[in-house]
């Protein structure tokens, strides 16, 4: 049964994108500091002290994390995982197994159940059977590796 791979790769690309979606809100978060800050009124003016470049602390912390280095590769995964799913797809199309067929026309054709029926040759209730017993494969498989 492909399709039961086809959601262990599908569930890895997600999980590259949430990674590279958490590198991406990191960097925005130290990008924010750089730009301009109401007045503060609340407390008293003293002249002096130190003053501050941020663009400079800006680019130290975004060094010191290693952000761009991190996104590169993130990304590169992220291409990786695209590419295996679409082969798992691929796969996933050919293959003649009555359960495989199913998985797709439901899950990556989104056609009703009354349309598979009539296109495999089940019923109508075999075929909402079937996509019952797979939803809860479907559940342990997304617990791969």
């Amino acid at each position: 049964m492909l399709y039961l791979d086809y959601e262990c790769a599908k569930q890895r690309y997600q999980d590259a994108q949430n990674s590279v979606n958490a590198i991406l809100n990191e960097a925005e978060e130290l990008f924010a500091m750089t730009q301009p800050n109401s007045v503060r009124v609340d407390k008293e003016r003293v002249s002096g002290g130190k003053q501050e470049n941020v663009f400079e602390a800006y680019l130290i912390e975004k060094e010191r994390r290693c952000i761009d280095q991190r996104l590169l590769e993130a990304k590169s995964l992220l291409e990786e995982r695209k590419y295996l799913l679409k082969l798992k797809e691929q796969e996933l199309r050919s293959s003649k197994e009555s359960f495989d067929r199913i998985y797709r026309y439901r899950y990556i054709d989104k056609l009703q159940g009354w349309k598979i029926a009539k296109m495999i040759g089940y019923s109508k209730s075999q075929v909402y059977r079937i996509l019952s017993m797979m939803g809860q494969e479907i559940k342990d498989a997304t617990k791969c590796d």
